[in-house]
């Protein structure tokens, strides 16, 4: 072996030991350097994926799949929206909503684990792709709050959420569905806070929604479309459309195959003139929110989970058989594809 460290004039001699261990080092920086570079875009990746196209921004999706197909009917939009999407606050110690079914008082804290579909609050669910969000009103102890059977949390926080969204992306249609609703006495404040909150960014077109294309809509530069489920209060004002703009179908079904079986049926008789949202979602029943705890499903979550894959695997079915899903709507959309699945939906039937 030849002295690793044995200087000859301006040669420096090494061991087979020494130069290995340098040969490394070098192919390490090399490999740093170059992955460094694909991080800041100025290499492409090379480890043998073929070429996408970018993902959009889960916040800004719609202006960017559609961004050269303005001319898209809202209505033949697929877009992902999230059932009692304000129940994200529900916690052990809610109260009871006004006019709660009975198992939510009956059993208590477990109630809440089956109250509660979602777990992010209204703006970051648009911010990760949401639109269309089913809101459930009431007035609870001298205010507006969001309720599913228990108390979430007061509206005004939630809209003003919203508005900072709306705020940041004028070109996202949202769909905001107000189901249920406070009684008259309630409206005038209800009133005042919708629209002092929201009247900027509301869709105020008095036309049919048939006739919506996106471009009508972004040179508004207005986003939100407002469903008030009761005739009178939306009546108030132009930026208020009635329910009877959109068709919502509730299979109220305890297993996938019933499920299933009964949103084909309405999608196959959909009015294409009209908003239309299916609820992909299971109705468990009182025995089931019972024996489920007992046998260890103890939430809504942990009964949902057989569906948290079945957006990617329904939509193309869907559109393979020529059938039109306007919203999808999902209980703890995070956890599921619905989002990734309305998006590659939506790029598929542009090409």
């Amino acid at each position: 072996m030849v002295p690793g460290s044995i200087r000859q004039g301006r040669i420096l001699i090494m061991s087979s030991d020494d130069m290995t261990v340098r040969a490394r080092r070098g192919r390490w920086v090399t490999c740093g350097l170059w992955l460094l570079a694909c991080l800041c875009g100025l290499l492409p990746p090379v480890w043998g994926q073929k070429e996408q196209r970018p993902s959009p921004d889960t916040a800004a999706w719609v202006g960017q799949v559609f961004r050269q197909r303005g001319d898209t009917r809202v209505v033949d939009l697929i877009l992902p929206g999230s059932h009692d999407a304000g129940s994200f606050a529900i916690t052990k110690e809610s109260k009871a909503a006004p006019g709660t079914p009975a198992v939510y008082t009956r059993f208590g804290s477990m109630a809440a684990g089956w109250a509660r579909t979602q777990e992010q609050d209204l703006e970051h669910q648009l911010r990760g792709g949401i639109r269309y969000l089913d809101l459930r009103i009431a007035h609870v102890d001298g205010q507006l709050v969001l309720v599913h059977g228990l108390v979430s949390c007061p509206l005004k926080g939630a809209l003003e959420g919203v508005r900072r969204f709306a705020r940041a992306h004028p070109r996202e249609l949202v769909l905001l569905d107000m189901q249920a609703m406070p009684g008259a006495a309630s409206h005038d404040g209800l009133d005042r806070l919708l629209f002092g909150t929201l009247g900027p960014h509301m869709v105020n077109m008095g036309s049919e929604v048939k006739t919506w294309t996106l471009s009508r809509i972004w040179k508004t530069k207005r986003s939100l479309v407002v469903l008030s489920r009761d005739g009178g209060f939306a009546k108030r004002r132009k930026a208020y459309r009635k329910r009877g703009d959109l068709d919502s179908v509730w299979a109220n079904a305890q297993d996938q195959e019933t499920l299933k079986e009964r949103l084909d049926g309405r999608l196959r008789r959909r009015d294409r003139g009209r908003f239309q949202c299916v609820y992909l979602t299971l109705t468990p029943t009182t025995n089931t929110i019972v024996t489920g705890s007992l046998r260890g499903v103890g939430d809504l979550a942990a009964f949902s989970e057989p569906l948290f894959r079945l957006p990617g695997k329904w939509i193309p079915e869907w559109l393979a058989a020529g059938l039109h899903p306007n919203v999808v709507a999902v209980d703890f959309y995070h956890r599921t594809d619905v989002v990734a699945a309305v998006i590659a939906a939506n790029r598929a039937r542009s090409r």
